[in-house]
């Protein structure tokens, strides 16, 4: 996935789904609110407020909630199926997709770092 402002920065799924769990404490803490506010109703004994606020109070930030976490479920799967027609695209195309250099090797000429780590290329 791209970032929003900047298309070359990336954007994981994990990183939506941690936005899509705060706005999901912020509904839950309105909703709480809402349910509070129904009870302050009944003490008073305005039962239809009070039915309108606990029911307001549930549908509407759970309506929010769902409609967001759609949105968002629609956003990964529509960056997921872009990148893998760009496969398919590079594929049918003939173009090689440029591989990354490797970091190291483990060839018997490199040398061992430090406390059994991975091993590395020999310095120049």
């Amino acid at each position: 996935m791209r970032g929003l402002w900047d298309n070359e920065q990336p954007v994981s799924p994990s990183l939506l789904r941690s936005a899509l769990a705060l706005a999901g404490g912020f509904l839950m803490l309105t909703t709480v609110v809402m349910l509070v506010l129904a009870g302050g109703a009944v003490l008073a004994g305005h039962y239809v407020v009070a039915g309108l606020q606990f029911a307001f109070g549930i549908a509407v930030p759970f309506a929010i909630w769902l409609g967001l976490r759609i949105m968002a479920d629609m956003l990964v799967m529509m960056h997921r199926s872009h990148d893998r027609l760009d496969g398919i695209e590079d594929a049918l195309t003939s173009r090689a997709a440029p591989t990354p250099r490797p970091v190291h090797t483990n060839a018997p000429g490199a040398e061992r770092a430090g406390d059994d780590g991975p091993a590395y290329p020999a310095e120049e």
